[in-house]
Parts: structure tokens; C-alpha cells; sequence
């Protein structure tokens, strides 16, 4: 393979490997913005997966061959260095070191899903996943609950949150790891993840919707950004609406960064 030619396919692999990261091809789960259906098959299960989807008669034709096993072997390399590594998840260890009052029982069932929330919403770095944990972790009161302990009637009439129908109050009461509120949220969360939770306010609480939901949440007040940028202060505001236990939720965040950070 010529030096030019090479260059062209190194384009060609890193533009089909940034595609397939960001059309999600090669999880088997749907994204959390569709409603997942049937199972789907993983497409690209290692880097050899990604060439056979390459189109190699119309680079044939523009002047390129690969022409022994070692050139191949560059290729299947190539791929694998332009493929996105995961974030990092969090650890149950790390996890229990976060949030202290985590119940023992509670962390290998909600480790996996948190990570995969994070994962799945950018959560990508120490400073969002500690803004994140903060967050769930004073709203969940340590993870021990995620429906809120209050009967939900103080909402009863907020025009604000959508509550514009007799007993939306107590029916769109805080649920899921973040607390979701009040019937248009139920609503917007209902659209994005699938699941008809108007009609069901009972599974916003279920684990396998309380960190979906709450990374919708997260996304859907662009959190990732002001994470990075305005602070834990700000997060805190936008999630609570004010400063409630936010000296808490500092704490929570400033254990999260000692344990996040360390080698």
C-alpha cells in the first residue's frame, strides 16, 4: 500500500470507527432515548468486525490494496486505537466510600445501573460523577429510598410542575435516584425513556428506571456542562430548585473527587 493510499484508508477507518461509536452500533441495549423492544444483535464485537463493514471494492478502485498479513495487522490496530475507551465506572468499593450510608445490601444491586446511566449520558469524568452521586445521593437519602417519604400533597395545584389535575400532587410525588417531580416531568421522562409512566407513577421508583431516569434528568439540564464549569453549587440548584442540605451535597461531592481521583 502506497503512503498516500494508506493515509486515505486511515481516514477511512477513523471516520467509520467515530460513526459507529456515534450511532451506538454494537451495544446490544437501546439507548435511553428509545424504548427498548426487541434485543438487538451486536454488530461489531472486535476490531476485525469493523473492516469487514468497510467497503473495500470502492477503496479498491481508488487505488489501494492491502497486500500481506502485516498491513492487516496495522489496519485491525488502527481500528482499536479509534475506538472510544469507555469511562471509567465506579467500583462498589468506590461507591461505599462515597456515600457511607449506602445500605450494604443496596450496592451490588445499584452498582451496574448507575454505571451504566453514567455511561450511556456522558457521566464521564470524575468531577460529573461525583456532581451526579452527590446529587442522588442526598436526594435518594443514601440510596435507601427512591420514593420521596412525603405524601406529595405540598404539590398539589403547581401549576409549574404540570400538577394541573385533581391528586396530581400526591400522584407525581418525587421518585426515581433524583426525585423526579410533578406530572409534566412524568410526562417528558415518559417520551424519552419509554415507559408510560403517567399512567404508572409506581415504576419511576422501580431500580431499573430510577438512574435511567435520572440521568435524563441530568442531560436534560445540560448538568454534564455545569458540572464542568459553574460548580456544585449550581448543580445542586438546578436539581433542588435551592440550597437544601447543600452543604450535604458539597460533602457528598468533595468525598466523591478524594475517592474519584485517587491513582
Amino acid at each position: 500500500m502506497s503512503v498516500s493510499s494508506l493515509r486515505r484508508f486511515r481516514a477511512a477507518v477513523a471516520a467509520a470507527a467515530v460513526l459507529t461509536a456515534a450511532l451506538g452500533v454494537g451495544t446490544s441495549a437501546a439507548h435511553a432515548d428509545t424504548a427498548p423492544t426487541t434485543p438487538t444483535q451486536t454488530r461489531f464485537q472486535e476490531p476485525r468486525d469493523l473492516l469487514r463493514a468497510l467497503d473495500f471494492d470502492a477503496l479498491a478502485a481508488d487505488g489501494w490494496t492491502l497486500t500481506d498479513d502485516e498491513e492487516a495487522t496495522e489496519v485491525v490496530e488502527l481500528v482499536a486505537e479509534t475506538t472510544p475507551a469507555p469511562p471509567p465506572a465506579v467500583t462498589p468499593e468506590e461507591l461505599t466510600r462515597i456515600v457511607p450510608g449506602i445500605p450494604a445490601e443496596k450496592v451490588e444491586q445499584f452498582i451496574a445501573p448507575l454505571n451504566d446511566a453514567m455511561a450511556r449520558s456522558g457521566i464521564d469524568n470524575p468531577v460529573r460523577q461525583a456532581a451526579f452521586i452527590a446529587q442522588l445521593a442526598v436526594e435518594s437519602d443514601s440510596f435507601r429510598t427512591f420514593e420521596e417519604y412525603a405524601s406529595g400533597r405540598a404539590y398539589e395545584g403547581r401549576a409549574d410542575l404540570g400538577n394541573t389535575h385533581p391528586g396530581d400532587g400526591e400522584r407525581y410525588k418525587g421518585r426515581g435516584a433524583i426525585q423526579i417531580t410533578g406530572r409534566h416531568n412524568y410526562e417528558k421522562v415518559s417520551e424519552h425513556i419509554g415507559v408510560d409512566f403517567v399512567a404508572h407513577p409506581e415504576l419511576l421508583a422501580a431500580p431499573e428506571n430510577a438512574f435511567t431516569t435520572a440521568a435524563w434528568y441530568w442531560t436534560s439540564r445540560n448538568l454534564n456542562e455545569v458540572a464542568d464549569t459553574a460548580g456544585i453549587v449550581r448543580v445542586s440548584e438546578l436539581v433542588n430548585g435551592g440550597h437544601h442540605a447543600l452543604g450535604r451535597r458539597i460533602d457528598d461531592f468533595k468525598r466523591g473527587l478524594d475517592v474519584l481521583l485517587q491513582p
